[in-house]
């Protein structure tokens, strides 16, 4: 067989085997790639960012919605990024907006810098306040719906004296708002989650908890 026959199988076989990979294993989240490492860091991590006090009312869904767009989204530009320091600081761009973010990987901190050509306080003092940065119901909603649901024992009970079922919480899955002050999220190893759900005029407080790839819903009240 000479040269250019060999080299034709061997780009079949090649491109038969990255489909098959491709495939498989195309659900997965490829988080060791060092993109995926530091967007997952920071989804992991409570995002701060130094903002004057007079911003503060700034701070909504839609402020939310932007930011995380970009890290959920986008592209870390690491031309742009500056990873010989700590902390490290990292450029990701998602469409036509950019973020500039502190990362330190020793203490688990993240620091917005900048959104776009608008840069933030620098500092944390009478002036600037330090916030963390919630992600917004949209955004939130998305992650919870690709997970499996799991429901307890006592959950499943809690809904059957509500009349309620597995479906009811499913459909309705997207008006669930989550209250981040009573949430556990950066402290545990899998984050519980505590919100309110409306369900066919109804408003009831459930609690979750997020594992590997799943949602377990722990508890239901009707408010």
């Amino acid at each position: 067989m000479n040269f250019l026959n060999r080299l034709k199988f061997f780009l079949i076989g090649i491109s038969l085997g990255l489909f098959l990979v491709f495939s498989i294993f195309k659900e997965r989240e490829w988080s060791w790639l060092p993109e995926n490492k530091i967007k997952k860091f920071l989804l992991d991590n409570p995002i701060k960012i130094n903002l004057k006090k007079s911003e503060l009312s700034n701070i909504n869904d839609d402020f939310s919605r932007n930011i995380f767009n970009v890290i959920i989204y986008g592209d870390v530009v690491f031309s742009q990024s500056t990873t010989n320091t700590n902390p490290k600081k990292y450029l990701i761009k998602y469409e036509n907006d950019s973020i500039s973010v502190d990362i330190s990987f020793k203490d688990s901190s993240c620091l917005i810098n900048s959104f776009n050509s608008y840069k933030f306080c620098q500092r944390n003092d009478d002036l600037c306040l330090e916030t963390t940065l919630n992600m917004d119901d949209l955004n939130f909603f998305l992650i919870l719906e690709k997970l499996e649901k799991k429901y307890n024992k006592k959950f499943n009970s809690d809904m059957k004296k509500y009349n309620l079922n597995n479906l009811h919480i499913t459909k309705n899955l997207k008006t669930y708002k989550n209250d981040w002050k009573k949430s556990n999220i950066f402290k545990l190893t899998n984050p519980n989650y505590q919100g309110t759900i409306e369900i066919e005029g109804n408003k009831y407080e459930i609690t979750m908890e997020k594992g590997n790839n799943k949602l377990r819903f722990k508890a239901i009240i009707k408010l």
